[in-house]
């Protein structure tokens, strides 16, 4: 094993954006180009932001290490072109022969997904069903890479940067000890602006609805935004599956807005969420493959926050699809199919500033970090279940541990990454779900 993907493993790192996946598995794979993903196209989050500019030299140091690791000929960060303080501290960093280029972006939704980005960037298509590593391309989101060049130092992965923001009243980025619960950010932060909201642990297009103020932050947690039960987004994610189809039998027009602005069918993608549509609306039984094609779907959110007038959500109707091919065991059959973009792609990109503006998300937007430092605890839930497996505790109660031991390794079903206490402190519990430390 190379003594960076060691190191990464033995540090836990895992996809920081969302994705959670183990970043050693990732590191593993052969690439010619490694990418940064700084796209952070999420509406309101700021954390990927915050590490770039509290840390560019580490963000640039875990690039270049995934960049050894890989094999790789060519590193870029991609980033928006909006962020000219970054833009600035990394051309600056460029300039004396670290060995990466910069590749700005505009500000659309979803500039940040991993098969808009690789083409953004390289001109290539990933596959459809796909992953990047198959057109010889690794990508790596920037809080991620960060994680690596600590792991390189033989720091473990016990803390990250959240943006905390919506209806709270000093809205802010913190760096904040893994297991934190969310309620406590919500303090530092001046407590909530309004009653009767809800919260989104991450962000707001694709992240967690959640009524749980006692949520640890998480490895993934990038963000924790506070909004309104009334919000226009909030109000069209809560709808559930039944009343959603009852009303797609009686609202779907058909019109084929959906389609038509989808990231992944304008990358050229067998994907026609109107088909979806159609067929829980109107009882037409579509083909198998066209039923497969749900998991060729990112779950952006666009067609439903943003394509449909008629507030229906398609990738509701994907979401469902995925689960019950999952029960079967049905593979995607798309793996080695080879597309291309559509001409019409340019031009029916999303504008962020749209995007916000149709969501009710405009006055929310996050502030950058204030130089608080890391935030102080004196408890912490360590999640022992994550999105690529479950994991088992390896301490027990009443153990005293030291910040960054080792608490819970992967076990069981699945593929995860190790866990480190985020404080010094006593396990108060251990429990299937997480492993609890108090000072």
């Amino acid at each position: 094993m190379h003594r960076i993907v060691r190191a990464i493993e033995q540090a836990g790192v895992v996809g920081a954006g969302g994705a959670g996946f183990p970043t050693h598995l990732k590191a593993s794979a052969t690439a010619d180009t490694v990418i940064a993903n700084y796209a952070e196209c999420e509406p309101l989050v700021a954390s990927d932001t915050a590490v770039v500019l509290e840390d560019p030299g580490r963000v640039v140091a875990g690039l270049r290490l995934m960049q050894e690791a890989t094999g790789a000929e060519k590193a870029v960060v991609a980033l928006k072109r909006k962020e000219s303080r970054a833009v600035e501290a990394l051309e600056k960093l460029a300039a004396t022969g670290s060995g990466f280029s910069l590749h700005l972006l505009d500000d659309v939704y979803p500039a940040g997904d991993e098969h808009v980005l690789v083409e953004e960037v390289t001109g290539r298509v990933v596959p459809q069903g796909g992953i990047p590593p198959q057109v010889s391309v690794l990508v790596s989101n920037v809080t991620t890479l960060w994680r690596v060049a600590l792991a390189e130092e033989g720091r473990p992965f016990t803390e990250r940067f959240v943006t905390v923001c919506g209806e709270v009243k000093e809205p802010a980025t913190l760096l904040v000890p893994l297991g934190t619960s969310v309620e406590r950010l919500v303090d530092v932060c001046g407590g909530r602006a309004s009653e009767r909201c809800v919260l989104v642990l991450g962000g707001p297009m694709m992240g967690e609805i959640t009524e749980d103020w006692h949520s640890p932050v998480r490895k993934t947690t990038t963000a924790v935004i506070v909004l309104p039960e009334d919000n226009p987004l909030v109000r069209k994610r809560r709808i559930s599956v039944s009343v959603g189809v009852r009303r797609a039998m009686a609202a779907c027009m058909q019109c084929s807005d959906c389609t038509l602005l989808c990231p992944r069918y304008l990358l050229g993608h067998q994907l026609f969420p109107h088909k979806a549509m159609r067929s829980v609306a109107f009882w037409i039984r579509e083909s198998e493959a066209e039923l497969a094609s749900a998991l060729l779907c990112s779950e952006c959110g666009l067609c439903g926050a943003f394509a449909c007038t008629m507030e229906l959500s398609p990738v509701q109707v994907y979401q469902q699809v995925k689960q019950e091919l999952a029960r079967l065991g049905t593979p995607s059959g798309f793996r080695r199919e080879p597309v291309g973009p559509r001409p019409e792609r340019e031009g029916r990109r999303i504008p962020t500033a749209r995007l916000v503006a149709r969501s009710g998300l405009g006055g929310y937007e996050a502030k950058a970090p204030a130089g608080r430092g890391l935030m102080e605890v004196d408890e912490v839930k360590i999640p022992l279940r994550e999105k690529w497996g479950t994991l088992r505790a390896a301490v027990r109660e009443g153990q005293t541990v030291e910040k960054g031991a080792l608490v819970a390794v992967p076990g069981g079903a699945g593929t995860g990454a190790r866990a480190h206490a985020s404080i010094r402190g006593t396990v108060k519990a251990v429990t299937e779900e997480f492993v609890h430390v108090a000072a």
